[in-house]
C-alpha cells in the first residue's frame, strides 16, 4: 500500500519550476503568548486577539489605497508572524514597496502594543530571496529576519538589516523609519505612521504593566 502510495506521488510530482524572488520580510514574535498558551485562562482569550490583529492589521492595509499593499502576503503560525513583500528592480518602485512593507509592520507594531492588545513584539527586517505561497515559506530573506529576531534583537524591537539601512538610509521619504539604538543597531520607528494614537498606547502599556506584574516573570 505504502509502495502503491509513493509511486502515485511521483507520478504526479510536478514539474518543479518554483523560483525564488527578491522581497524584503519581517519575522515577528509575539512576546509573552507562549506563557499565555499555556495558561488555560488565557489562551482561547489570546488566540482571538491574535485574529482580531491581523484581521484589523490586513483592513487597515486595504483602507490605504496605494497600489504596493494590494500583494503584502501574510503568514501566522502560533506566535510567529510573516510580513512579506516582493520588491522591483527599478529604484522608485523599490522605493515604494519597501516602504509599503515598513508602514505595514509598522502598523502591527502599534496595534500589538495598542489599548485593545497590550502585546510587545520582536523581530526583524530583511531583503533577499523568498518564496512564498499558501503551503510554504523558503528563502534566505526569513532566514535573516529570524536570525535577527531570535539572536540580535534581543528587546521589544524589530531590527533593521545592515543592507536595509543601506539601501534607505540616504532616502528622505523612508529615513522616518529608521531609528538607531544605544548599541548601534537600527530598528523599526513604528510610530512613523502614528498618528493621534499617544492615549491607545499609552493604555495599552498600562495593560502589560498590570500584566507583567501580576502574573508573569521578568
Amino acid at each position: 500500500m505504502i509502495g502503491e502510495k509513493m509511486m502515485f506521488v511521483n507520478q504526479n510530482a510536478d514539474a518543479y519550476d518554483r523560483e525564488t524572488e527578491e522581497y524584503i520580510v519581517a519575522y515577528l514574535d509575539l512576546l509573552g503568548v507562549t506563557n499565555r498558551i499555556k495558561d488555560y485562562s488565557q489562551d482561547e482569550l489570546s488566540m482571538n486577539k491574535l485574529h482580531n490583529l491581523y484581521t484589523f492589521s490586513m483592513s487597515i492595509m486595504k483602507e490605504i489605497q496605494i497600489e504596493e499593499n494590494k500583494d503584502i502576503r501574510f503568514k501566522i503560525f502560533s506566535d510567529n508572524i510573516i510580513i512579506a513583500k516582493k520588491i522591483s528592480s527599478d529604484l522608485e518602485q523599490r522605493k515604494k514597496d519597501i516602504k509599503s512593507l515598513l508602514r505595514c509592520t509598522g502598523h502591527f507594531q502599534e496595534l500589538a502594543a495598542s489599548d485593545s492588545v497590550g502585546w510587545m513584539l520582536r523581530g526583524g527586517v530583511a531583503i533577499g530571496q523568498l518564496y512564498i505561497d499558501e503551503v510554504m515559506v523558503w528563502g534566505k530573506a526569513l532566514l535573516t529576519a529570524y536570525e535577527l529576531e531570535d539572536k540580535v534583537a534581543n528587546y521589544p524591537r524589530v531590527i533593521i538589516d545592515e543592507d536595509v539601512v543601506n539601501e534607505i538610509s540616504s532616502v528622505q521619504d523612508l529615513q522616518e523609519y529608521l531609528r538607531l539604538d544605544f548599541d548601534g543597531l537600527y530598528y523599526l520607528n513604528y510610530l512613523a505612521d502614528c498618528h493621534f494614537c499617544g492615549r491607545m498606547l499609552m493604555q495599552g502599556f498600562e495593560i502589560m504593566k498590570k500584566e507583567v506584574g501580576y502574573t508573569y516573570n521578568e
